[in-house]
């Protein structure tokens, strides 16, 4: 079970990985009222075994979740997030076993953490990558090195883009329309020849609008283009060259990253979304759940 701020998944999977059975809803954690997250679980997954364990990752474990989890200190690996699982019982006879998120002492913003992603990364680690991505509300770059855990940070950029699409004079001139590639790239390409501007670069947006050089359904790719350049501009300073990344997350979301990486001249891949599930299983076969 991922169960995030925004959306709840849950996946019933056999005892070779695979998954045979799917219940998703837009019912993420912030969603439940009263703190009614067992009637909200079961009105997803009621039909399913209850002798099966749940192993659950993402927001629910945070203050505003179900069941708050201290976080676990980077470096970290399987068996440091193995001991830190808390388990809950249920009135409807389930077993929860709740993978805790990571702190990591940021030299840059002091303190920096992750909920859920932890997982997308441990059951990515055979792909070899020493950096991923988890692109989303709050994306995250993680450092791995040796099969740890070692550093990450976040950044703001979907939440960002819904402010400025949404509440701000940028969005006024955007008209909906699907992604156009020209306008993502272009604004890519913007923000990584100046790395340092994007105040003054965010205006863009709209005088491009005004001059009608950037169509009204064109800006939101434009927008998007532009604040994920300067996430990956950002993000890679100080990186080593030759390094692999691997981008995990939705398609549309994950190959607009993978883009954007290609444009700034790194090694990047597309990894499995459902990665998650794999580092859950991992985690649990390590306390001996499964």
């Amino acid at each position: 079970m991922d169960w995030g701020t925004t959306a709840f998944r849950a996946y019933e999977v056999n005892a070779d990985g695979k998954v045979i059975n799917t219940a998703t809803a837009p019912e993420g954690i912030l969603t439940v009222q009263d703190q009614r997250f067992e009637e909200t679980l079961e009105s997803h997954i009621g039909t399913w075994d209850k002798s099966l364990p749940v192993v659950a990752s993402g927001m629910i474990t945070s203050r505003q979740g179900w069941v708050e989890c201290a976080y676990t200190e980077c470096p970290a690996q399987v068996s440091d997030l193995a001991q830190s699982i808390t388990r809950k019982t249920t009135a409807s006879g389930r077993t929860i076993h709740f993978i805790t998120g990571l702190h990591y002492n940021s030299p840059t913003i002091e303190h920096d953490v992750l909920r859920g992603e932890e997982t997308q990364v441990i059951g990515s680690l055979e792909n070899g990558a020493t950096q991923f991505i988890t692109p989303g509300t709050h994306s995250k770059w993680i450092s791995v090195n040796g099969g740890r855990i070692e550093a990450f940070a976040t950044y703001m950029t979907g939440e960002t883009y819904a402010l400025y699409r949404n509440h701000s004079i940028l969005g006024r001139l955007m008209k909906d329309g699907p992604q156009d590639e020209a306008a993502f790239m272009r604004g890519v390409a913007q923000s990584l020849q100046t790395p340092t501007d994007m105040l003054h670069q965010l205006f863009s947006v709209r005088t491009l609008g005004l001059f009608n050089e950037v169509p009204p359904e064109k800006l939101a790719s434009y927008l998007s283009g532009l604040l994920i350049g300067y996430e990956v501009g950002s993000a890679i300073a100080g990186h080593r060259g030759g390094e692999q990344y691997l981008v995990l997350g939705s398609h549309a979301l994950a190959a607009n990253y993978v883009t954007a990486l290609r444009r700034a001249g790194l090694n990047v891949a597309l990894g499995d979304p459902l990665s998650g599930i794999n580092g859950q299983r991992l985690i649990a076969k390590e306390t001996g759940i499964l």
